[in-house]
């Protein structure tokens, strides 16, 4: 248990942030979240507990973030990110501030997470009910729906089309913060979407600080996403991420993700089969360097019959870094004719780099296709030394 979270487990229902004029229903769900994050621990699971002191962190001197009265403006040079009107459907996060596209297809709902709560009060709640990610799956799921103040919510109606992709930068602004982020994609019936994400912190910008983002992804009947994700944040950063969908009849879910920055990340990614035909790929890439560490986590759970799945993890480590890569496949009782197929790899770049890859298959069910595999491994001195005696670097090389 970190300092900040014995802060927070301290901290009143009634000093919980809020947005403006907040309904009862997310209030409610706040505080029903801190109950549980308080009796929550990191790492649940027996097995892996001796894994838990690798993404431990001390954040005593971090500030949960509040609801700004008063938004600063986002500096032009983050706007210029966005690109030009109509090729792109876009936000920019700033510092509690936002700045986005001004004009979207018919009947698409793209708006900062507290103005989609107060400009479309129904859709909003009815999306927060059918997440996938509850508090109890994890702490970190529990500590942000408690204190999120940001975020994202996409809503495309059915038999829509998203020809543009959407955009979204979050700019890290100040060292002592925890930021805390919640996104919702919900995509109807036959309707499709590419949306992608980059974190940075500001240039300039060091010292210990915490970014938590959720993200929840419901697909109706035929729907389809790419979502692809790029994090890139200061030295000192804890980027903490929960990502999960839930697929039914026939959708087909997209994830691309890479880890590149910050001093811990602790990553989850899950997708949830519930309904016939439902596919996924899941492709997450880390490179790490320094002292750095990962807790990389990637889950399919099969609940129906005739789906599919494909995990593939991919590491490359260098000075002292360190990587847990864990994964498994979840096969019920009812989800025969279903093939998954899980790997982990990790190639270690120096001798005092570590990789940890634990996949697991778990089968209830018959007639089913289910593989995982995991490697880790050094560099070939040999092939270096020959690449060298051809005139290359060996930095190069």
């Amino acid at each position: 248990m970190t300092a900040m979270t014995q802060d927070i487990m301290n901290t009143g229902e009634s000093e919980l942030p809020s947005f403006n004029m907040e309904p009862a229903w997310l209030s409610e769900y706040r505080r029903r979240s801190l109950a549980v994050f308080r009796q929550s621990r990191p790492e649940p699971n027996p097995l892996y507990t001796k894994y838990e002191s690798l993404t431990r962190f001390d954040a005593s001197g971090l500030t949960p973030a509040k609801v700004p009265s008063e938004l600063p403006a986002v500096p032009e040079r983050y706007v210029e990110l966005a690109g030009e009107e109509g090729k792109s459907i876009f936000m920019i996060h700033y510092g509690g501030a936002f700045y986005r596209s001004k004009s979207l297809p018919r009947g698409v709902i793209f708006e900062e997470m507290k103005d989609a709560v107060a400009k479309h009060a129904d859709i909003a709640e009815e999306s927060f009910r059918l997440k996938g990610l509850k508090p109890e799956d994890d702490i970190y799921v529990a500590l942000n729906n408690a204190f999120f103040t940001s975020g994202y919510f996409l809503y495309v109606p059915r038999n829509t089309h998203l020809e543009a992709p959407v955009h979204v930068v979050y700019i890290e602004n100040g060292a002592g913060k925890a930021g805390f982020h919640q996104n919702i994609v919900r995509l109807e019936e036959g309707s499709s979407a590419n949306v992608i994400e980059e974190i940075y912190s500001e240039e300039g910008v060091s010292g210990l600080s915490l970014y938590s983002s959720v993200t929840d992804v419901h697909l109706s009947h035929g729907a389809e996403l790419h979502h692809a994700s790029l994090e890139n944040l200061s030295a000192g950063t804890v980027y903490l991420s929960n990502k999960r969908a839930i697929a039914m009849r026939e959708s087909r879910m997209h994830w691309v993700s890479s880890y590149m920055g910050g001093d811990i990340t602790r990553a989850r990614s899950d997708t949830d089969f519930e309904g016939q035909g439902a596919s996924t790929d899941d492709y997450e890439i880390l490179f790490s360097g320094g002292k750095q560490k990962f807790d990389i986590v990637t889950d399919l759970h099969h609940n129906v019959e005739s789906t599919s799945g494909r995990v593939t993890v991919r590491s490359v480590l260098r000075d002292r870094s360190r990587a847990l890569l864990r994964g498994m496949i979840r096969i019920g009782e009812k989800a025969s004719n279903t093939s998954a197929y899980l790997a982990e790899h990790g190639m270690l770049l120096s001798r005092d780099s570590k990789c940890d890859a634990i996949p697991g298959l778990e089968i209830l069910t018959n007639g089913v296709k289910a593989t995982h595999s995991a490697s880790v491994s050094q560099m070939d001195e040999q092939q270096l030394y020959y690449l060298q005696t051809r005139g290359i670097e060996r930095n190069d090389a």
